[in-house]
């Protein structure tokens, strides 16, 4: 089935205080908080919805439409998921109209779930929900839903304020982005527009008020919040600077450490749960560095050492950085005569919960140097 709206004839706009379900198997207070959960369903806003069902259930057991949301946002996985065996338990007489045809869309498969929505919506034509479920990603249709059921569009505006950050009407307009998402916020109270808007800020580079904007969004339940990652991403991209600085100085403490043979602090730079995989510059084979590597090389002496010429990447959500740097110096083996030393060396690290922790290193010598003696 295309994703437009099935109006048939509708000509005026739906407006009135009604609700995604007209008529539902709830008591009047139940079907009043269920309204709301609906709502936050179809704004992306899952655990807030199972809170209200839940609470919409203690208002009233019997009540179908929350049982209904509970199986349709829980995983439809055949193997572990548990959306199949909540539907089953449902009494299919007790349900409403509405309800029976929202049910028939739920248990629907692939192939059969376009016809189970058609049906559904040559019902109910005036239903909010089921010409919802025929917007999808249609950018005209989300348009036209918020001309029909202008009370219901808070999760089409967000979407329409997508499309005009990506450029869907010709060019990327990012005032109009901002009013569409304003108008969401007008129409819904809940945490998933600002983490939009905070991805509309990110795009623009904007990182100060991405991150102000998601920080909105945990606000609403911060605890365990859904909303965490990209807060701490665009936190990463706020310090972005000052992260490059304190790798830089972490790579040299890492390495002064080793060479001083300092087990404790080495330490400090390394995650216990994830290997160190070296690559020395005598081109020995890859290995797993542990605190007795230290000692490997006993009989090597420094007499100077600077790393030096940094250049820090990093992963698109900064979680990941990769340091490309050089390194020259002297040493000597069993006092014999000072070796110059010159090498051009890559690391990773990986942002942990812990801080910053190196988990790889590569090193190898530069034409007309030595890197360190082969290993016994």
């Amino acid at each position: 089935m295309k994703r437009i709206l099935f109006l048939g004839l509708l000509l005026t706009t739906y407006t009135s205080n009604g609700q995604w379900i007209s008529k539902m198997s709830c008591s009047k207070k139940a079907s009043i908080i269920m309204d709301e959960a609906i709502e936050s369903a179809f704004n992306l806003e899952p655990l807030i919805a199972l809170g209200q069902a839940k609470a919409a259930l203690m208002v009233d057991e019997n009540c179908g439409c929350s049982q209904l949301l509970i199986a349709a946002i829980s995983s439809p996985n055949l193997t572990w998921g548990s959306k199949q065996e909540k539907l089953s338990t449902i009494v299919y007489d007790d349900l409403s109209g509405e309800e029976q045809a929202w049910y028939d869309i739920l248990k629907a498969n692939k192939a059969n779930l376009d016809s189970a929505i058609k049906k559904s919506l040559e019902t109910y034509p005036l239903s909010p929900m089921f010409n919802y479920l025929t917007v999808g990603g249609n950018i005209d249709s989300n348009i036209d839903f918020t001309n029909l059921y202008t009370n219901y569009g808070a999760m089409a505006f967000n979407d329409i304020s997508y499309a005009h950050m990506a450029g869907d009407f010709g060019e990327v307009n990012y005032s109009k982005a901002m009013e569409n998402a304003q108008k969401s916020i007008n129409l819904h109270d809940g945490p998933n527009i600002f983490d939009s808007i905070g991805e509309h800020e990110f795009l623009r580079g904007n990182y100060d008020k991405a991150l102000a904007a998601q920080l909105k969004a945990i606000d609403y339940a911060a605890i365990a919040s859904p909303y965490m990652d990209k807060a701490n991403k665009y936190r990463r991209y706020v310090n972005k600077d000052k992260i490059v600085s304190q790798l830089i100085d972490d790579q040299i403490k890492f390495h002064e450490a080793i060479i001083a043979g300092n087990e404790a602090k080495a330490s400090e730079y390394m995650q216990w749960d994830v290997p160190v995989i070296f690559g020395d510059s005598n081109l020995d084979p890859f290995y797993v560095f542990e605190n007795k590597s230290l000692n490997a090389l006993s009989e090597v002496k420094w007499k100077a050492m600077e790393l030096y010429d940094f250049e820090v990447h990093f992963s698109p959500d900064m979680r990941t950085a990769l340091l490309t740097f050089y390194a020259r110096g002297l040493y000597v083996v069993n006092n014999g005569p000072e070796i110059a030393y010159g090498t051009r060396a890559s690391s990773v690290w990986i942002n942990t919960n812990n801080a910053w922790k190196v988990m790889h290193e590569n090193w190898a010598p530069k034409k007309g140097n030595e890197g360190i003696p082969v290993s016994n």
